[in-house]
């Protein structure tokens, strides 16, 4: 649809509600300004939930007390301690999934970012780095907990919406003052909030050829650089935001060592870490030597579904290697595996 059609619609309706004509100015000035920026229009909380296409209570409700509408639960951290993940119930999860995919997918974000961009993908990050002199790893602290809903109701505000569908909006996508981790949502808000840092930092990279990208709360530097300067500007410029550096995950590896970004080996082609291809070499013999059960069991595994974890994790290196011959052998031995497993339960 024209705007010239949708502005047409709107005065026709107008009229027959008797609405005025100042009224039919304000909104079409209103909506014309989304419209440009192609945001869906949003007049009201009420219009809001006709198009989430679930009843204004449930929504009121949810936006009234998000605590009530998630699960909240800890997973183990690579490096020690617990991380908590906050995942939305299902319908408020589809709620997410169509502010995410109709609303945040419509902002700028920068060509820095590259976690969970459409069309991008994990590779997209580490490709830049690849056979680089340095690699300069930092972690921003806390990183969802510090983007505050104060913070992204000015997202909504500055994209033209009105205060009470910018409330919501933000409602919505916030537990508890913050993003949660684990909402569909978070990821895009983080990228919209921190689109000028990375512009910043990147402005200041391309000065001194160094490469520069960031996968959520990673951020990745590499090339021929002096890596206390580069700190020393991040940290600066996180502060504005009030945001802070991970001083525990700064990391610096040379040529020579095993340069890692987001968990992927880039000193040469990019792969999974030797240990994590170690292991799944170690753990497909002793499953082929001792059998399914008596591995599990020596190794503590409580795991229902141990085979397609492990296939899963294969079919991910092989997304980051597609040549991978081992990788590919290791694929149909477990594809076997899994075949017998489930003849096994269904003779017995």
């Amino acid at each position: 649809m024209e705007w010239i059609e949708y502005r047409s619609k709107f005065i026709e309706n107008a009229q027959k509600s008797n609405k005025s004509r100042k009224y039919c100015e304000y909104w079409l000035e209103y909506a014309e300004n989304l419209w440009k920026q192609e945001f869906p229009v949003v007049f009201s909380q009420k219009h809001l939930c006709a198009l989430l296409g679930y009843d204004p209570v449930y929504v009121y409700a949810v936006s009234n007390a998000p605590s009530n509408f998630y699960h909240c639960y800890h997973i183990p951290k690579k490096n020690g301690g617990l991380r908590e993940i906050s995942e939305p119930l299902p319908n408020l999860k589809e709620i997410q999934r169509w502010i995410l995919e109709n609303v945040l997918y419509c902002f700028e974000v920068s060509p820095y970012a590259k976690a969970y961009i459409r069309g991008k993908s994990i590779k997209d990050n580490v490709r830049f780095h690849r056979r680089q002199k340095k690699v300069l790893s930092l972690d921003i602290k806390d990183f969802y907990n510090h983007l505050t809903d104060w913070m992204v109701y000015q997202i909504f505000i500055e994209a033209g919406y009105n205060e009470a569908v910018s409330m919501m909006l933000t409602n919505l996508c916030c537990l508890e003052g913050s993003l949660p981790q684990g909402a569909p949502t978070s990821a895009a808000l983080s990228n919209i909030l921190l689109k000028n840092f990375d512009y910043k930092v990147g402005a200041f990279c391309k000065k001194s050829k160094i490469r520069f990208t960031r996968y959520a709360d990673d951020m990745t530097f590499s090339g021929d650089f002096d890596e206390k300067e580069v700190i020393a500007f991040v940290k600066k410029s996180l502060e504005k935001l009030r945001l802070s550096v991970n001083g525990e995950k700064t990391r610096v590896r040379k040529q020579g060592q095993q340069q890692e970004v987001t968990g992927i080996v880039v000193n040469d082609k990019p792969q999974l870490a030797k240990s994590i291809r170690k292991n799944i070499r170690k753990d497909l013999y002793y499953i082929n030597k001792y059998g399914l059960q008596s591995h599990l069991q020596y190794i503590k595994e409580e795991r229902s579904k141990y085979l397609e974890h492990l296939y899963g994790l294969i079919n991910y290196a092989l997304f980051i290697n597609p040549n991978d011959k081992e990788l590919k052998n290791y694929k149909a031995n477990i594809k076997c595996l899994m075949k017998k497993e489930k003849e096994n339960k269904l003779n017995n």
